[in-house]
């Protein structure tokens, strides 16, 4: 269960409902079928991500290359989106919750507890990772579904819902981007891959199709409750929608899906990160070794809070470089399909839509020489990376009780 709340976890991270949110609001109900295709290049993906097969060919090489580019993506991803999801939090708790405590205090308690759960042992910990996700999963989804206004559910609204949109939607204007914070919202699908194990495929479908599930129901209800140019130009969309749906009540609710999703978010990342190091340097069953990254990952965010690199342009830098490169991975493991003739037309516009996705990434960045120096990292250390990958070939079926362990860890 763990390879399926990982991904799922990440998908419910505060930017996640940003990318939904403004997505929502730039291309109206157009949004959903950018959503499904974005599913779809998710679970191509995702199936090419299993072990490669020996014999040193062209297609192995790029799948393994690939894999070593997300690998090393996510670590820069865990120090600067952690970084800016945890600061997002601390002022959405103080502005929602405690006025008095600290915004930067908060960011701090809430990294501790991340710390803290990821320390446990796999057993508490996927269970604490599971409660929390299920937490902010329903949270979202009420909100979403209260804002729909479903039949015979009517008394459970305010009595002056404004209706600012006609039957059709109109969209705040720019598809072309809604098409991109799809992909945003769909990223980290990869978190169930275990390429090391060959496992994984599935239960990204399973994540998948339970985002894109809750999704298209919060943008319905994101497009019945705002106006969509009021969507696609806040910073802050899902508290937007939840507050005109729902009243406080609604924010608070929505308030709370996001101290739980970031959590969740930062807690699988980190998870999932920990388990491919410990992989890279043949420690894959070293317990003591993944929760000495789990501190040490820790720890550059710790710095970076205190540094108040939230929300300045060289942590935007560092989130771009990262996302940048982590699509980058994403459509060459599509070339390395395509290279085995799997489904050309579906590999093809992958490899096409993840290009598309790393160029509006790096679309105007603020500081391009930081980016720059940060991509050029993550491309050296993925060299590194898939010299362990590419020597990777097609294990033998695990016994059950092997199976079973090697998925609470």
């Amino acid at each position: 269960m763990l390879d399926l709340f990982l991904p799922l976890a990440f998908m419910l991270s505060p930017g996640a409902l940003v990318a939904v949110g403004n997505g929502s609001g730039m291309s109206g109900l157009l949004f959903s079928l950018f959503l499904l295709l974005a599913a779809l290049c998710a679970l191509v993906t995702a199936n090419g991500m299993g072990t490669p097969e020996s014999g040193g060919s062209t297609s192995n090489a790029l799948r393994a290359y690939g894999l070593g580019v997300i690998n090393a993506a996510r670590i820069l991803a865990l120090i600067a989106l952690g970084t800016l999801w945890l600061a997002e939090a601390g002022y959405s708790f103080n502005e929602l919750f405690a006025s008095w405590y600290p915004n930067l205090a908060f960011s701090f308690t809430l990294l501790a507890l991340v710390a803290g759960a990821s320390l446990l042992a796999p057993v508490p910990r996927g269970i604490v990772l599971y409660v929390v996700t299920l937490i902010a999963l329903t949270s979202v989804a009420y909100v979403a579904v209260m804002a729909t206004r479903p039949h015979g559910l009517e008394g459970l609204f305010p009595t002056m819902f404004p209706q600012k949109t006609p039957p059709f939607f109109p969209t705040g204007g720019d598809p072309l981007k809604g098409c991109y914070l799809a992909f945003i919202a769909l990223l980290g699908f990869d978190l169930a891959s275990r390429p090391e194990v060959g496992k994984g495929a599935q239960r990204a479908l399973m994540a998948v199709l339970l985002a894109l599930c809750l999704f298209v129901v919060y943008l319905w209800g994101s497009l019945r409750a705002a106006d969509p140019f009021d969507l696609a130009g806040s910073t802050v969309p899902h508290i937007l929608m939840s507050g005109i749906a729902l009243g406080d009540n609604g924010r608070q609710i929505m308030g709370a899906a996001v101290l739980f999703g970031t959590f969740a978010s930062i807690l699988a990342l980190l998870i999932a990160t920990a388990r491919q190091l410990a992989f890279l340097v043949r420690k894959p069953d070293d317990k003591l070794f993944r929760r000495q990254m789990h501190i040490l990952l820790c720890i550059p965010i710790a710095g970076l809070l205190a540094f108040g690199w939230a929300g300045e342009p060289r942590l935007e830098a560092l989130i771009n470089a990262s996302l940048i490169c982590w699509f980058a991975g994403y459509a060459l493991i599509n070339s390395s399909l395509l290279l085995r003739g799997y489904l050309p037309p579906l590999t093809v516009l992958g490899m096409l839509l993840y290009g598309f996705a790393a160029w509006m990434t790096f679309d105007k960045p603020d500081d391009v020489t930081l980016l720059a120096y940060s991509a050029g990292i993550i491309t050296a250390t993925a060299m590194i990376f898939s010299f362990a990958y590419a020597k990777l070939s097609a294990p033998a079926a695990p016994p059950q009780k092997d199976a079973a362990k090697q998925e609470q860890d």
